[in-house]
């Protein structure tokens, strides 16, 4: 039985790592996007957008969830790509506590799970020198469960992996049945998808030492940085993936990179304008032209804005509100040239101060780590005090520690790291941090009250939600 368990795993490599060094897949995305264009040019989206069989792919307007919205609350069949019956609901976080509201085919949910779902797997388990994937391996997930896109994905994987994975605990479980189901169990999981901050603060203080995954798998930006702790504790550096409700999963880890992906060609045509022209995500259609990058190329060193167009779903030049950086023209490990990237910021959530310094939640966790402060987690929000703008961290510490020790060295560490910083100081003449430290257990206080893993907000986190973090609602 293992030899046959072995034979059909050499079976499916090419078909799950074959996209990764294919010298034609330029040509082979540009013929998958005219035959998504030749679809939609049939549906009355495809008709608002002004797209007929004929229409290239640069004249389509870029465009926003707001477009999408009355479609996706007021179903028609002749609005969609397939029967009507194909679609499940899915929900995402929206403005003010509102979800947003999505209707997904299945078509296109079992096709992503067949493809990117499939690589993503064989990838993360890579050691650096061969994929340790085994048939029947135990994959343990802590994500939202309910109408979340991964309850769904997880559902599908359940129902068509034949044994080719085993996925535990049930989506639908609060988080801290999931955090104790690992603890429980961890010795017989080989794979895990969750939170740096659930391994790194709830799991691993818990179990008390380290223990052997074949794949720490994550979407949490704050992995690059953490990339040593993780790999002491898990024995091999964080596989990190980016996704979402209107990309499903779109990128397989980079193995040269840890804690940077790659990109899918084969289940979505991504698009990249230059950060300094992002669009606004809450726009319905930009009228306006703007030229955009295509996967081929772009620059290493460059930071870009996400344009998403998945082949199978209707969403067409969808505006994504990530900004991500190009890191490298390929991964040797992976033998592929497909472009690295890594995750830099929501193109609204980095913290701006009286347009001196802009700081990212990637270099605020670095600044901390450099800084030895030892912390659980953290939430920066910007408030107007007289006429100066100052960034306010809530922070809660690991450790104890001198609260006038934490504000210089992670003050002395920004100064440092960031000129833009020390200009604001020095220019304006005043100190632009303030810090409020939380009592102990307050981020995990705050997770236990959510559903799934939700990710902590770390750049303007929403004020019904700094609420409850700080105890002041439930």
């Amino acid at each position: 039985m293992e030899t046959v368990k072995r034979a059909i795993i050499e079976i499916l490599k090419p078909r799950a790592l074959g996209f990764l060094n294919d010298a034609r897949f330029r040509e082979k995305m540009d013929a998958k996007i005219r035959k998504k264009i030749g679809r939609i040019s049939s549906i009355t989206l495809g008709k608002e957008l002004g797209v007929s069989s004929t229409t290239k792919l640069d004249d389509i307007p870029y465009n926003s969830y707001e477009l999408y919205k009355r479609y996706y609350e007021e179903p028609v069949e002749s609005h969609f790509l397939y029967n009507i019956n194909d679609y499940v609901t899915t929900l995402t976080s929206g403005t003010m506590g509102r979800p947003k509201k999505y209707l997904l085919p299945k078509t296109a949910l079992k096709d992503n799970m067949g493809n990117t779902g499939l690589s993503s797997i064989l990838v993360a388990t890579h050691d650096g020198e061969k994929i340790t994937f085994q048939m029947g391996d135990v994959a343990y997930t802590n994500v939202p469960g309910g109408n979340q896109i991964s309850a769904h994905l997880t559902e599908i994987a359940k129902k068509s992996n034949f044994g080719f994975v085993k996925n535990y605990p049930d989506p639908n479980l609060p988080f801290q049945a999931k955090v104790d189901y690992f603890v429980n169990n961890y010795k017989n999981i080989n794979m895990a998808f969750m939170t740096v901050t659930s391994l790194l603060d709830e799991i691993y203080p818990r179990i008390g030492e380290p223990f052997h995954l074949k794949a720490f798998m994550t979407q949490d930006a704050s992995s690059r940085v953490f990339k040593e702790d993780i790999k002491k504790i898990t024995g091999s550096y964080p596989k990190t993936t980016y996704g979402s409700t209107e990309t499903l999963f779109a990128t397989v880890a980079s193995i040269e990179y840890p804690g940077c992906y790659i990109f899918d060609w084969r289940v979505i045509y991504p698009e990249f304008l230059p950060d300094n022209e992002a669009l606004d995500y809450n726009v319905s259609i930009v009228e306006e032209k703007h030229d955009s990058v295509k996967l081929d190329e772009v620059e290493p060193g460059k930071r870009y804005q996400l344009i998403a167009t998945p082949y199978l779903m209707e969403m067409t030049r969808y505006i994504m509100p990530d900004i991500m950086e190009c890191i490298a023209t390929g991964d040797d490990i992976l033998g592929t040239n497909l472009p690295v990237f890594r995750y830099h910021a929501r193109s609204d959530k980095i913290m701006v101060l009286h347009n001196f310094t802009r700081i990212a939640e990637e270099e605020l966790l670095q600044v901390l780590k450099e800084a030895g402060v030892p912390f659980v987690d953290f939430t920066v929000k910007k408030e107007l005090d007289g006429s100066k703008e100052y960034m306010k961290m809530y922070l809660e510490l690991s450790q104890p520690m001198e609260e006038e020790l934490v504000y210089k060295n992670i003050d002395d560490k920004l100064t440092e790291f960031d000129r833009d910083w020390h200009d604001l100081k020095s220019f304006l003449k005043y100190y632009p941090l303030k810090i409020e430290l939380l009592p102990k257990n307050s981020f995990r206080n705050y997770l236990y009250k959510k559903h799934g893993a939700p990710r902590i907000e770390r750049i303007e986190m929403r004020e019904e939600r700094l609420k409850m973090l700080l105890g002041q609602s439930s």
